[in-house]
């Protein structure tokens, strides 16, 4: 029997200092925490962190394995990206009030949504993203738009 429900995708960030990434998170970009389990002198050992429908694994460094960007020279290889009904531009103003380095101002682009990236002071890559009713236009000139898998 098949599950008729999509996948379920969640993003497992490493920090150096797991807790204060969870309270800078919540401050910054207002996730709350949902599941937290320390060891027996407090340490942080996952956090289950959130905003809305989305949810990120927050986990201590494993040298060698898993490691913060700031652990290796500020390098990403990839970013978080939330779409969420929330207001992009007042979201970035908490970001900033909070710290956060802006990577993006808030733009909008032609396929509808209004974005800002921001780093956080681990320099993970966030994007929050806002869909604007009506708005968008065509690509640039030359791109092309398909849809595979319709």
């Amino acid at each position: 029997m098949t599950n008729p429900t999509l996948p379920i995708v969640t993003a497992e960030l490493h920090y150096r200092d797991p807790a204060a990434a969870i309270a800078w998170l919540s401050q910054a970009f207002g996730f709350e925490t949902r599941m937290l389990i320390a060891d027996e002198s407090g340490s942080v050992i996952f956090a289950d962190v959130g905003l809305g429908g989305a949810s990120f694994a927050i986990t201590p460094e494993e040298p060698g394995r898993r490691l913060s960007p700031i652990s290796v020279g500020g390098a990403n290889t990839q970013l978080v990206r939330i779409r969420g009904e929330f207001d992009v531009d007042a979201h970035c103003a908490r970001a900033r009030a909070a710290g956060a380095i802006i990577v993006q101002e808030p733009v909008e682009f032609f396929f509808g949504d209004r974005v800002y990236v921001a780093t956080d002071p681990e320099n993970h890559l966030w994007s929050f993203a806002q869909r604007i009713p009506g708005a968008g236009g065509p690509p640039p000139e030359g791109w092309t738009i398909t849809f595979p898998s319709r």
